[in-house]
């Protein structure tokens, strides 16, 4: 009985999150329902394999939907930054635009790094260090799940036929070579 209230009360939270973020479901059509459903797997995941109380849960969500939150806003400010960046290589920018471009992207990145600590504290004054550790545990566990999901075409817009995998896997191979060339492993091959 404890799951199914704390199943509810983070859809409760889950479904007040997607709410908010309002007109941005409009313009991706069926892609917000693919996400959708991907983030309501991930909140029963979760829940199953941190096992929080009622109370647990009540503070736990508002948190990770911080979490979520923080991460989205970081990804999106190095990728602009990223871009940014890779423009000014294409528009041939030197010296000191180059020079700011660069410490931009760095410093975005370091704070994309930097933001889990701080999460982490509030999570730990929040539960037990045991579901804290479970918390970290699940969220990787998921993120392969969803990789080995991705890799076979389970995804229902990411559907591949056998062909498709094929050139996939042979594409990987070549990008392994190519690494191994600029690695210089390929030397130790040859002599």
């Amino acid at each position: 009985m404890k799951k199914v209230i704390s199943v509810l009360c983070a859809l409760t939270v889950l479904a007040a999150g997607a709410f908010a973020q309002g007109p941005h479901r409009e313009r991706r059509g069926g892609e917000e329902g693919w996400r959708e459903r991907v983030r309501a797997e991930k909140v029963a995941f979760l829940t199953e394999q941190i096992d929080l109380t009622e109370s647990e849960a009540q503070v736990f969500w508002p948190i990770y939907n911080e979490i979520q939150k923080a991460q989205r806003e970081s990804f999106e400010a190095v990728k602009k930054a990223y871009d940014a960046m890779e423009k000014g290589v294409q528009d041939g920018k030197t010296g000191k635009e180059m020079e700011k471009l660069v410490k931009a992207y760095v410093d975005a990145k370091e704070k994309n790094e930097g933001f889990e600590t701080k999460y982490m504290n509030k999570l730990l004054k929040a539960l037990p260090a045991e579901k804290v550790a479970r918390y970290y545990v699940a969220e990787e566990r998921f993120r392969h799940q969803q990789i080995g999901r991705l890799g076979n075409g389970n995804f229902p817009n990411f559907r591949m036929s056998e062909e498709q995998k094929q050139q996939w896997r042979e594409r990987g191979e070549q990008i392994k070579e190519q690494f191994r060339g600029w690695t210089g492993q390929n030397q130790k091959k040859e002599e």
